[in-house]
């Protein structure tokens, strides 16, 4: 990482960090891992439930995986990103050792009519964390609809000393990297692969495939200037069918990881629920983040912070698919279209009166307060027109997060706005090296 990316990184983590949502107490020492982690990873298999207004978790089960490949300085989250997050307490002196912002299908599902309708439903949702030394508490909480702060949902306790945590594999692939930038997991960007929808049959394709779009990938900025700090490998898993699930035609395949076309009843919207699979999968190898390579010739995808980024491969827009993808499921960014159809209600998604958490989504006009003023210059006008003269500029351009008015963005156009491969623009990429610094921060352990 450049020193000036670094700069701008860290300078967003320490803003971050001061928010109230970011966790730890003030006057509170940051914990140090080696004092209450193993080296191993815990993945707590939640059931998420509920209705709109009513969210309830269970545990499922509690799994160990052979290496926690995250970070180990920033172990209070700081980035404040997500729509949910969950804190692990030391359960004796109820300190808070780890948290983490995310987002979930189950979190999109709560916006649609059908919840709104006040049907209920249930999804799997595992959280990770380092492998605790002993007995703690798992704290779920989720933005309260009229603050935007996080607010406590559940707590559940797991004891990190049971006989019956998991340790075998479940689902067991060779696993294959396609870029080394050389460091050891805790101070890289881990990015693993998983394709769906690839039989054996397509052993070439699946390779071929995989190091197209790692390229791809590593050729867009930002993650051009920081391939040094990024792994990527691919976990070899086939399925028994080709392609993923089509519902409205009636068609659904055998697949290691159950994606599925029609989403939410949006036919583009490609996803899976059976997350329990994909982190058994993605568990092969070291991850922070997972990338589901769909075997299909049907344009669309779908990306969930800290839970997945999914595309198809083989349409005129696979590459940009991956890339906007990417900049839901790592970024954390948000959408900055508003005028194609979705499967939410759009003032479920956002509330009014709410400030989006996401970092390049806005309700803001104010300039002394919006999240992105330092990058916009003082000659531009906010709100700022969508006109040619503001184009490539920095300012607040009206419509994003599915709502012509009322929300903003932060550049008149941009990967995250429009359907091609254009570069993200300077808010962000800021978000991106956000979490590229997260992981590998030069302050952790080699």
């Amino acid at each position: 990482m450049s020193p000036v990316a670094r700069a701008l990184a860290f300078a967003a983590l320490f803003l971050f960090a001061l928010m109230p949502c970011a966790g730890r107490a003030e006057g509170t020492p940051a914990p140090v891992y080696a004092d209450w982690f193993t080296d191993e990873a815990m993945r707590v298999d939640l059931v998420h439930s509920g209705t709109r207004g009513k969210e309830l978790f269970g545990v499922d089960e509690v799994a160990a995986e052979p290496l926690w490949p995250g970070t180990r300085a920033h172990l209070i989250d700081p980035t404040g990103y997500g729509k949910y997050r969950f804190r692990v307490l030391d359960k004796a002196t109820g300190r808070e050792i780890f948290s983490q912002g995310y987002c979930s299908l189950f979190g999109e599902w709560m916006t649609t009519p059908e919840a709104g309708a006040g049907a209920w439903r249930s999804m799997p949702e595992p959280v990770r964390f380092p492998f605790p030394k002993a007995p703690v508490v798992l704290v779920l909480e989720v933005r309260g609809d009229k603050t935007g702060a996080f607010e406590e949902i559940e707590r559940l306790d797991v004891d990190a000393t049971a006989y019956d945590v998991r340790r075998e594999r479940k689902l067991s692939f060779d696993v294959l990297t396609l870029h080394d930038g050389g460091r050891p997991p805790p101070t890289a960007v881990d990015i693993v692969i998983v394709p769906d929808g690839y039989t054996t049959d397509d052993a070439i394709k699946i390779e071929a495939d995989a190091r197209r779009f790692t390229r791809v990938l590593l050729g867009h900025a930002p993650f051009d200037r920081h391939a040094a700090e990024i792994t990527v490998r691919l976990v070899m898993a086939f399925s028994r069918e080709s392609g993923p699930d089509e519902p409205r035609k009636g068609i659904f395949r055998d697949t290691v990881v159950d994606t599925t076309f029609d989403t939410f009843r949006s036919d583009r919207y490609l996803t899976t629920s059976n997350m329990k699979a994909l982190r058994e999968v993605a568990a092969n190898a070291p991850y922070d983040t997972i990338i589901v390579m769909v075997n299909s010739n049907r344009y669309g995808g779908g990306g969930i912070f800290n839970a997945f980024s999914i595309f198809t491969s083989d349409t005129e827009y696979d590459e940009y698919v991956l890339v906007h993808e990417f900049g839901h499921g790592f970024g954390a960014l948000g959408d900055e279209y508003f005028d194609s159809s979705t499967g939410y209600e759009e003032d479920a998604f956002y509330v009014e009166g709410v400030e989006p958490w996401e970092p390049n989504v806005t309700a803001e006009t104010d300039r002394e307060k919006l999240k992105w003023r330092d990058l916009v210059p003082a000659d531009v006008p906010i709100p700022t027109p969508s006109s040619e003269g503001y184009d490539g500029k920095v300012g607040v351009f009206e419509g994003a997060g599915y709502k012509a008015k009322g929300l903003y963005r932060p550049t008149h156009d941009s990967n995250m706005f429009h359907k091609g491969l254009l570069p993200f623009g300077p808010v962000n990429e800021r978000a991106i090296e956000t979490m590229i610094s997260y992981y590998s921060d030069a302050e952790a352990p080699r």
